[in-house]
């Protein structure tokens, strides 16, 4: 009789999600086994070689102050590092990288390999065991079983996997490799429901092959620093450009020429793709009368040949293709070496994640990543750190953990998802964040990096270390604000000329840093540069100034924060039905006892509660509203 091997955690997949979910919950101690169909595709970037841009970027700044790994991959394997949005505020202002997709994959596969507490096996799971409503552990096609407390699932875009080409179809998942199969009938015999999802990839081209002088540069930034804090001043002087091309009438006619021959006139495929992420045929029959669309040619990595149209998915057949790439200047005689497809996949059906990544159906099951509908690696990796995180807390006996909408986009993140109906797959973008001048990129750490360490995955010395640069910004804010000035000098005469108001009486340092066009070195220029100790470097200095700039939108922020953090305190399902609370309607009395929302700020924000019943609500729990009056809150 088979011997069935035993571990605490196991996790199926190994992309985005499931390294990060492996390496959380194997740091935190916990005897974790990865299985994955192929070993040589892990950390795989099967669709764009890059990592950030708003929001995203955003999402892997969170993931390495809570102690994550994908910051710290890219960091080191990145062709190109370059700030997005600098000339807009600082809420949209992020990073983005181009990934050598070889070295990544390489980087990454050897941190799994060293972790401790981690073991890699190569196997195709088809099946979990489950017990009594809990999960046992899982069963692979070669028969091979393995049980477990916990189990996560992290299966990508390969659940049941269909690859679209024109009219032809067949079973394959990214970069052509094998489908995962019978999971999906396992998950639905335990009433995990799922949906059909798809997305799709635009052609790689011969990069000798392609005429640059017709096409512009996109240079990277060398200042640009890194996504993991302690990478964030580091210059880059090796760096890849990327190019931008552009379609014109000849494009539009070569896409509509093929059109008959699209998946989407075909209706051979799930019609809901990515929203932000359109294929070509998809926005020529959209908006008809634009000719003009971006076309980011992008490096797949520092010896590859390889370069990914950003802007040109498609999943019309070859010689549509041929036809639509050679209409763009500068792509006239591009080979292509790898076509673009369109890939349709099952993906759990809404509202069965809870904001700890923890399905609702089964106890101990896990997911993450495009199984839960999102479209990402950034998205991948921030689901999976959460949910190896409350796996192994779980496992110790410790409170669950999700970090709050009011402190994080990952918080904005799962919360999102715990709730997310809309058919296509979701993506963080800063739209999603109503406080993202708060979570805004340069303020990571000092929002999440005692999460991490609190957690277990920031270990002693880092998180002195990112306390003492926390303490530098925070304690310079204050002195600012108790410093008392008199304007003279150049300061004065720049303000006189920037006719910012009275000058005659004294100010604080916060007061006159304020004013538009005043830097902080200004105002330190009016104390001398012997008279005290001021601040250095360039990141401290920009949270300085962003700080005191926008302190009247952080005022207004810090409000309706007070009072979403409120609403998320109280935790649904109640465990007490109140007898007052018979007064509300049977569909809210449903709402609050059931399982379908983790806190009351889920309903709140769905408008599942009018203004009488939540104030009747609020005053049945008699929470303490000390904090946040009751008026308040009624006013969000």
């Amino acid at each position: 009789m088979q011997k069935i091997e035993k571990y605490s955690v196991i996790v199926v997949g190994a992309g985005h999600a499931g390294c990060e979910a492996a390496l959380a919950s194997s740091r935190l101690g916990i005897d974790t086994l990865l299985l994955t169909m192929n070993l040589s595709t892990i950390a795989l970037m099967p669709c764009n070689p890059s990592i950030g841009g708003p929001g995203k970027g955003h999402l892997v700044r969170e993931i390495g102050a809570l102690g994550g790994e994908m910051p710290a991959c890219i960091d080191e394997t990145c062709v190109q590092m370059k700030w997005l949005n600098t000339s807009k505020g600082p809420a949209v202002r992020s990073r983005r990288a181009q990934a050598d997709k070889y070295l990544y994959r390489q980087r990454m596969t050897q941190t799994l390999f060293t972790a401790a507490n981690l073991t890699l096996r190569q196997g195709h799971v088809t099946e979990i065991v489950v017990e009594n409503g809990c999960v046992a552990g899982v069963a692979l096609e070669t028969g091979l079983r393995f049980s477990c407390d916990r189990l996560i699932v992290t299966s990508g875009t390969y659940l049941n996997s269909r690859i679209i080409l024109g009219r032809a179809s067949w079973p394959g998942g990214p970069h052509d490799q094998r489908a995962a199969t019978g999971l999906s009938e396992s998950l639905q015999s335990h009433g995990v429901a799922l949906r059909r999802l798809q997305t799709a990839t635009p052609p790689r081209i011969l990069k000798s092959s392609v005429d640059f002088s017709k096409l512009s540069e996109l240079p990277g930034d060398p200042e640009s620093g890194g996504f993991l804090w302690e990478n964030r001043l580091r210059h880059y002087d090796r760096q890849i450009s990327c190019y931008l091309a552009f379609t014109d009438a000849d494009s539009v006619a070569a896409v509509r020429r093929n059109l008959s021959e699209s998946p989407l006139v075909l209706e051979n495929i799930t019609n809901d793709g990515p929203k932000h992420c359109p294929s070509i045929d998809r926005k020529i029959i959209r908006f008809p009368d634009m000719v003009k669309h971006q076309i980011f040619v992008e490096p797949e990595g520092w010896q590859s040949e390889e370069l990914y149209l950003q802007g040109l998915t498609t999943a019309m057949p070859p010689t549509a293709q041929k036809d639509i790439v050679s209409s763009v200047k500068g792509l006239e005689n591009a080979v292509i070496l790898r076509y673009g497809y369109a890939i349709e996949y099952d993906a759990l059906a809404p509202g069965l994640i809870r904001k700890t990544m923890e399905n609702r159906a089964i106890k101990g099951l896990y997911s993450a990543g495009q199984l839960n509908g999102t479209s990402g690696y950034e998205e991948a990796a921030a689901q999976g750190l959460i949910a190896g995180i409350n796996a192994a807390l779980a496992l110790k006996g410790r409170p669950s953990y999700w970090p709050s909408r009011t402190n994080s986009y990952i918080g904005v993140l799962v919360d999102d998802l715990s709730t997310w109906q809309k058919p296509e797959p979701y993506r963080i973008t800063p739209g999603h964040a109503e406080f993202r001048l708060t979570l805004r990129d340069d303020s990571a750490e000092r929002r999440l990096t005692e999460d991490g360490y609190r957690i277990g995955l920031v270990n002693e010395a880092r998180y002195r270390v990112i306390s003492s640069w926390k303490m530098r910004i925070e304690n310079e804010l204050e002195r600012l604000a108790a410093l008392s000035l008199f304007p003279s000098g150049e300061t004065r005469e720049k303000l006189v000329q920037l006719g910012t108001g009275d000058l005659k009486k004294r100010v604080s340092g916060c007061e006159i840093l304020q004013r538009p066009g005043i830097s902080y070195s200004d105002v330190k220029n009016l104390l001398g540069e012997n008279a005290e100790t001021w601040l250095s470097a360039a990141d401290e200095i920009y949270s300085i100034e962003t700080e005191v700039k926008y302190s009247g939108y952080f005022e207004r922020e810090a409000e309706n924060i007070v009072q979403t953090r409120f609403l998320e305190s109280i935790r649904l399902p109640l465990q007490i039905l109140d007898q007052r609370l018979k007064v509300l309607s049977p569909q809210t009395i449903e709402l609050l006892t059931s399982d379908k929302y983790d806190d009351l700020n889920q309903l709140v924000r769905k408008n599942c509660l009018s203004r009488s019943e939540l104030a009747i609500l609020l005053i049945v729990l008699q929470k303490d509203l000390t904090a946040v009056g009751e008026t308040e809150v009624l006013n969000d």
